[in-house]
């Protein structure tokens, strides 16, 4: 197994009118997401081996999102709980294509530590997370017994921690939950906007704000969104522009980047150190179009590039 994701899967209802509020709103589009379930579809589009441990609802939705991932090819190891409904969360779109996320927490929080097998998680050779599933137990215990077995075994450790104010009960509990997911990781993904949100006094010195972070791993990548993303691999650092895309909507962008960044490393044996640094932006370059191509659709999962799309996207802008 190329990759083991844990956390939330869920579904996303997006809207379709953008600029207007989840009040007015009155179309959407029904899609399979969670960060950690998108990047294990994502891996999977690559021609990645990934593995999904989850917990949904015994419900439609559930079902859905055992149907949609598997139809990709995940292995997905999901609990059906008889007691939760399945997680939603619906996505507010600005007319920018920026959005916002309003939860409806269910059966992802019901994630156990007997769904963590140790056999699972020392097979794979990256173990994927966020820091959703940090935010109560069981899920918490379930993930942090994963990271124990990953980091215990040699397992690379991913992560993308996502802030997500209304699911925490004040702001202080959220962020240090977020520092202790990246303490953690040997790969770090982070938005711009989070980890101003961490180490606001560090302002574009990114480096230093993954320090205050508490980042101590490999590879760290910044995404700029649309200005693409900066990074660092020890001392070494760079920043890469992102493709010019119309976009839609930008749900999975993120999940679609940390896919290409990580099937990117396994191409070189996760040996971060022993890569060139040409190469190393290369592997970030396809992150961010990955990223760029996810928000010329609605939905995440629907709108995550094969690796046909993404090449071809790369040799028209001239980076392939």
């Amino acid at each position: 197994m190329d990759v083991v994701c844990i956390g939330e899967a869920l579904i996303d209802f997006v809207s379709r009118q953008p600029g207007e509020t989840l009040v007015t709103a009155t179309q959407y589009t029904a899609a399979t997401g969670g960060a950690p379930a998108n990047v294990a579809a994502g891996l999977a589009k690559l021609g990645r081996q990934a593995q999904l441990i989850a917990t949904v609802g015994r419900d439609a939705f559930g079902r859905k999102i055992e149907r949609d991932l598997q139809a990709l090819g995940v292995h997905c190891l999901l609990r059906v709980d008889p007691d939760h409904f399945t997680t939603l969360a619906f996505v507010k779109q600005e007319v920018s294509g920026q959005h916002e996320f309003e939860f409806y927490p269910g059966a992802h929080d019901y994630l156990y530590p007997a769904q963590v097998s140790a056999e699972v998680v020392t097979a794979a050779r990256i173990l994927h997370y966020g820091s959703i599933s940090l935010r109560t137990d069981p899920a918490r215990a379930a993930t942090l017994a994963a990271l124990r077995i990953a980091r215990e075994n040699g397992v690379m450790t991913s992560c993308d921690p996502n802030w997500r104010p209304h699911l925490w009960p004040d702001q202080e509990t959220g962020l240090n939950v977020m520092r202790m997911a990246i303490a953690r990781a040997d790969v770090l993904k982070i938005s711009r906007g989070d980890l101003a949100i961490l180490a606001p006094e560090c302002g574009d010195d990114f480096r230093a704000a993954l320090e205050a972070a508490g980042f101590r791993g490999k590879l760290a990548a910044v995404t700029l969104g649309r200005d693409g993303a900066w990074y660092c691999a020890g001392e070494r650092e760079g920043r890469v522009p992102s493709p010019s895309v119309k976009v839609v909507e930008t749900t999975g962008a993120g999940d679609a980047f940390v896919a290409a960044l990580l099937d990117g490393l396994l191409a070189y044996d996760l040996c971060i150190e022993a890569i060139d640094d040409e190469t190393l932006r290369a592997i970030v370059q396809r992150a961010c179009a990955a990223g760029a191509l996810t928000t010329t659709g609605y939905g995440a999962i629907p709108s995550l590039p094969d690796a046909a799309s993404l090449d071809a996207l790369l040799r028209m802008v001239g980076t392939r």
